[in-house]
């Protein structure tokens, strides 16, 4: 299979252009400690009330979406030109797995340990946080197909939704091909996305957010960022995608800012990341070079890790660092839990990407046959 820089995109399509994509680890990096803020919130202000003033923008997780984007984008540039067969889909799939699922089970065995020890010491856990089903549910990645239960780990509920769209992507492969060809049916279907999932959101709204129902908003956010690759495939990088970008994210922290749960926050959550991914998609490296410096780099490799181990990590700072354990003391002596905050989830998260996602991905994925491009710019086998 040729690269994703060199492939033709269909008859009488320019090959897409060689773009750098190594933004998108700050853009992921970035996203990933937003969601990380927007769950450590209650925590922080509890113990850190001078922080309050951030409650609007921190009470949302419009974040996620410009992961889903991204990953559509990234699977569509990678595959959506692929011939299918069996074996085909199935070295695909495999490799899908072996991206999701090693981190995730180790941090579900985590929270099951630490279930079993609450309950030997005493220590009560939430009512239906830690169901049984929920365990098969998590460890068949499906979640999110039947409903928005939030329990053992949270955020990974949108892997269970992601997995889907994974298995899905064949088949919306093949509807691209051939049929949406050209600016006007992919602009089209994504207005069309942007609808449903806003549709969603008034109609049927999710208890877990406020936003669609996590299997609609992660599909259509999806299919949107493989309209998105579909759309900047043979477009020239240039410095004033990178305003675009930029005017994409201040529109994200607006709406984060200003929306209501609903309709409205559904519609900018996913319009915004798709101007986000598309607008860096195209960049020139010098107008991104925040994004592609070497710590933006780092914390976008470990965002996958973040994103599924710092709820962990918080439910044990917020057993040792308590609202009455800090009450009274002056700011100067309460500051340092912000360094304690990060390090400790950055720490966690370097930990779960050295010693499981990064090791076991190697061991689970499918023999390399061709090269292709991830997110955080780096090479892996397809």
């Amino acid at each position: 299979m040729p690269s994703p820089a060199k492939r033709a995109t269909g008859p009488g399509r320019r090959p897409a252009p060689r773009v750098d994509h190594t933004a998108f680890a700050g853009a992921r990096a970035i996203a990933a400690w937003w969601v990380v803020c927007s769950h450590s919130a209650d925590w922080l202000f509890s113990v850190l009330p001078e922080l309050s003033w951030l409650a609007p923008m921190a009470h949302t997780g419009l974040a996620v979406d410009v992961f889903f984007v991204l990953n559509g984008y990234t699977i569509a540039r990678a595959y959506l030109d692929r011939r299918w067969t069996w074996p085909a889909y199935g070295r695909y799939l495999r490799n899908r797995v072996a991206r999701l699922y090693p981190a995730h089970v180790a941090v579900l065995l985590a929270f099951v340990l630490l279930c079993v020890g609450g309950a030997m010491v005493g220590v009560p856990t939430d009512d239906g946080a830690f169901p049984p089903i929920g365990l098969l549910a998590e460890f068949t990645l499906t979640r999110a197909w039947f409903g928005d239960a939030l329990w053992w780990n949270p955020p990974a509920w949108s892997l269970s939704a992601q997995f889907l769209a994974f298995i899905l992507f064949p088949v919306i492969a093949f509807a691209f091909r051939g049929r949406m060809r050209g600016p006007v049916p992919v602009i089209a279907l994504a207005i069309g996305l942007v609808c449903a999932t806003t549709i969603a959101a008034a109609v049927a709204p999710s208890a877990m957010n406020g936003m669609a129902p996590p299997a609609v908003r992660v599909l259509c956010c999806f299919t949107l960022g493989i309209c998105v690759a579909e759309w900047t495939a043979a477009l020239p990088a240039t410095r004033r995608a990178a305003w675009v970008a930029a005017g994409g994210a201040v529109g994200l922290v607006m709406a984060a800012i200003a929306l209501e749960p609903g309709a409205p926050r559904a519609w900018a959550a996913i319009t915004f990341a798709g101007i986000i991914v598309g607008g860096l998609a195209v960049a020139s490296p010098r107008s991104t070079a925040v994004l592609r410096s070497r710590p933006a780099r780092f914390l976008g490799q470990l965002s996958f890790s973040t994103y599924l181990v710092h709820v962990f990590v918080l439910i044990l700072l917020a057993k040792v660092i308590t609202p009455s354990a800090v009450d009274g003391m002056p700011l100067l002596l309460r500051a340092p839990i912000i360094p304690v905050w990060f390090g400790t989830i950055l720490a966690a998260s370097w930990l779960l990407h050295t010693l499981v996602e990064v090791p076991w991905h190697r061991r689970l994925a499918a023999p390399r046959t061709s090269r292709v491009i991830q997110a955080d710019g780096s090479a892996t086998g397809a």
